[in-house]
Order: structure tokens, then C-alpha cells, then sequence
């Protein structure tokens, strides 16, 4: 009997008994939708982590001007008692860098030429304090950064109008600033455009140093939140920031971005071994290069882990389902005794009618299977719509919920096939 026909028989066996069929298939849609969701929802909830985390530039490394033999760097407190925790604290003596201690910018252009064919940004970043400009009735408020040009590459900025910084502002010393399109608005007035601030200049100070900034370029605000900020970030060059509000020269901290298809763990080693050179006779400071991404990695991995826990629980349910399916292919081949007895009469062998079942098993358990993956990912996308997660159902996990019903079709629906096929057709024609 071709495959076709038993399908088919499979089918109208179903149509025949459709309460029964449900009824059977529901500990298979419960098992397959349940891990379904979880793995939507896990999969949305990583998403959402993973941009989260790119966001806060999960891949950029930081390197950083750190004191040596710094006590605190390898110990965990929680194995310390009070007053070994106040042994360190008292034995420590804390340093700050001299500007002999600091990265130079000359440092920094060698690293950038011999990493060149790596490096995507270079990042210099000084707060310089808090400013408010006030024109009018019209008040404005800012966090002044001083940053190097590749700050908009690696902040993504989006320009509305001119430009941003570039080396020659820094090397010219030039009172420039690129401000948010909020900030105009807050300046200008509501009825500013992006375009209408361009070569304007206002006034502020910073810790009482009187400043005038000339507007060069405007960026586009990215709200977070739903709360309206009254304070963006206003940039200008690093070194004129130092120099104007009379800083101590050279730079404790700088971010690094790499290229696409860049290995951060090597990359992160030469980038200890080029700065660590500088530093080698230095007595009491060091470098020190640090990543999110390799905590990212770890979140992740708890969270898949996690994932799969939980979903082997739930397919716990997948078991009480088969036993479901076994159980009823065995009512059926009692029912059908006198069937299975005609049709071996009329010369059916002993494995069409062992196929004819094991089909029947496989289409219940593929039914619920594609019931439980549509009513799984309904499920768990609804749920990560309610915490606000992107939602990304799991092709590859429906494929493979789907296979695995259909092999518990198989495996539950063998034995009440098998014992359908070894059945005597005189025993099986004279069945009541």
C-alpha cells in the first residue's frame, strides 16, 4: 500500500474520532508550545540583552592608566573578614598619575598607525563639567565633553546639520562644540531649526572659567525613556577643553573599537603589549585593558543554559503525551480487530499493517506538533511584547519541535502497531 493511501486512512480515522484525536494530541501541544514559548521568550530577552549591551559598546575595549599592585584588583571581600578588609584599606596608598603617568597624544598616533588595518575608532572622551547658557528668556543645559573625532563613529551619532570635530580643531586649539538638536531648541527657541544654530556661539563656564563655544555641528538627541532630559552632551576637542579650562594634560582613559572580523581577545593582548611597553619602568602605574564583551559572553551562556533547563521540563510533558498517543493506538487496533483480520485476509502483509498504524501515530503527534509551535510562538511572543523584548521566534527550534513529535509518534506508536501486525487473521475474524 503506497504511503499516500495510509496518510489518507490516517486522516479519516482522525475526522471519524475528532474529540478522541484532540484529547490525544493535547499532552503533545502543551509539551511542544510550552518549550516553544520558552525558547521564544529566552531568545528575545538574549536580543534584547545583546543590544542593550551593544549599545553601552559591549564590543569596545578600554584601556585604562591603573596603579600597580593594586590590592583590591583579585580580591573577593566576601572571603575577608573585618578587619583583614581593613588591613588592605590602611596598607594601600593611593596615587594619583603626574602628566608623566598619563597616555600622550604621540602615544596614541603610533598606536593608531601600526593598528590601523584593525582599528574602526579611537576614542578620547574628558568630562568637563556641567554648563548652562542662558539667551534671553531661553535656558539651555549640557554635559561638556571633550572628545576626539572618532567619538561620532563610535557614539553613532546621527548629524542634522555641519559637522563634527576633526584633528585640526584640536591642533588649532579651536573653541568649537557640536550640541544636540535639543539643546538648540532649549537655546534658540522651539522654533529653531538644526541648520539656524550653525556658526552661532554662546556663552557658559565651567567651575567658574568663562567659556564662548562656536557651533559647528548638531546631532540628532536618542531619547531613553519616556522622560524628556533637560541636560544632552555637548562635544568639543579634547585638547582645547584641557587647555582652556587649564587641565593637566594627556589622557587616564581611552575607548577602542575594532573592525568587523576582528578577534577582540588577541587584539586585546597586542593592545596590552604595545601600551604595557611605555610603562614597563614606570614604578608605580601601568595599563590596564578591559572588555564587556567576554561578560556578555558568560550572561549569555547562563541564559542558554537556563533556557534549556526550563525546557526540559517542560517537555516533560512531551512523556505524558506519548503515553497519551500509545494508549489510544492501542483502543484503536482493539476497535479495529476485525479490520485488521480482513484485510489479512485478503493477503495484506504483516508490515503494511504495521506501517499503516506507525503513519497514524506519526500524523497525530505532527498535528499536535504543528498546533503546539503556532500556539508556542502566539504564546511567547505575546509574552515578550509584554516586557517590551524584540520578538524572535526560533525557526530552528519549531523545525526541530516538529521532527521530535513526529519521532514520538514513531516510538510510542510502534508497539500498538507491531502488536496490530502479529495478529492472527482467524483469531482477529472472529473478534467481537
Amino acid at each position: 500500500m503506497p504511503l499516500s493511501e495510509n496518510v489518507r486512512l490516517a486522516l479519516g480515522s482522525l475526522r471519524a474520532n475528532k474529540l478522541r484525536a484532540l484529547l490525544t494530541m493535547l499532552g503533545i501541544i502543551i509539551g511542544i508550545g510550552a518549550v516553544i514559548a520558552i525558547i521564544t521568550v529566552g531568545d528575545s530577552l538574549s536580543g534584547s540583552v545583546e543590544q542593550e549591551m551593544a549599545s553601552l559598546g559591549a564590543r569596545d575595549v578600554t584601556v585604562s592608566v591603573t596603579q600597580k599592585d593594586d590590592p583590591f584588583a583579585n580580591v573577593n571581600f566576601d572571603e575577608l573578614d573585618a578587619g583583614e578588609q581593613d588591613a588592605l584599606f590602611e596598607n594601600f596608598e593611593y596615587r594619583s598619575p603626574e602628566p608623566s603617568d598619563l597616555l600622550t597624544g604621540e602615544m596614541l598616533e603610533d598606536y593608531r598607525e601600526k593598528f590601523a588595518d584593525q582599528l574602526k575608532a579611537l576614542v578620547v572622551r574628558e568630562e568637563l563639567g556641567s554648563i548652562t547658557a542662558t539667551n534671553g528668556r531661553f535656558k539651555a543645559e549640557g554635559q561638556l565633553l571633550g572628545v576626539s573625532p572618532d567619538q561620532a563613529v563610535q557614539a553613532k551619532l546621527q548629524l542634522l546639520a555641519g559637522r563634527f570635530l576633526t584633528d585640526r580643531d584640536g591642533a588649532d586649539g579651536r573653541a568649537v562644540a557640536v550640541v544636540s538638536d535639543r539643546f538648540v531648541t532649549q537655546y534658540f527657541g522651539s522654533r529653531a531649526k538644526p541648520a539656524d544654530a550653525l556658526g552661532k556661539s554662546f556663552r557658559t563656564d565651567v567651575n567658574g572659567i568663562p567659556l564662548r563655544l562656536y557651533i559647528v555641528g548638531v546631532y540628532q538627541h536618542k531619547q531613553e525613556g519616556r522622560s524628556k532630559p533637560t541636560s544632552t552632551e555637548v562635544y568639543m576637542p579634547v585638547d582645547s577643553g584641557v587647555r582652556l579650562l587649564q587641565r593637566t594634560p594627556g589622557y587616564q582613559t581611552l575607548t577602542l573599537q575594532t573592525k568587523d572580523g576582528v578577534e577582540s581577545k588577541p587584539f586585546m593582548e597586542r593592545t596590552r603589549a604595545y601600551f604595557g611597553s611605555y610603562y614597563a619602568r614606570n614604578p608605580y602605574f601601568t595599563v590596564s585593558v578591559s572588555s564587556l564583551e567576554e561578560a556578555v559572553k558568560s550572561m549569555d551562556k547562563v541564559m542558554q543554559n537556563m533556557k534549556l533547563g526550563i525546557s526540559a521540563i517542560a517537555a516533560i510533558s512531551l512523556l505524558v503525551g506519548g503515553i497519551g498517543v500509545m494508549n489510544i493506538m492501542m483502543v484503536s487496533v482493539t476497535e479495529r480487530t476485525r479490520e485488521i483480520g480482513v484485510r489479512m485476509a485478503l493477503g495484506a502483509k504483516s508490515r503494511v499493517i504495521l506501517l499503516q498504524f506507525i503513519v497514524e501515530a506519526v500524523i497525530i503527534c505532527l498535528i499536535g506538533g504543528l498546533i503546539g509551535v503556532v500556539l508556542g510562538v502566539a504564546v511567547g511572543s505575546a509574552g515578550a511584547v509584554v516586557m517590551n523584548y524584540p520578538v524572535r521566534p526560533s525557526v530552528p527550534a519549531a523545525v526541530v519541535a516538529v521532527a521530535f513529535s513526529m519521532a514520538i509518534g514513531v516510538f510510542f506508536g510502534y508497539y500498538p502497531a507491531r502488536r496490530a501486525a502479529l495478529l492472527d487473521p482467524i483469531e482477529a475474524l472472529r473478534y467481537e
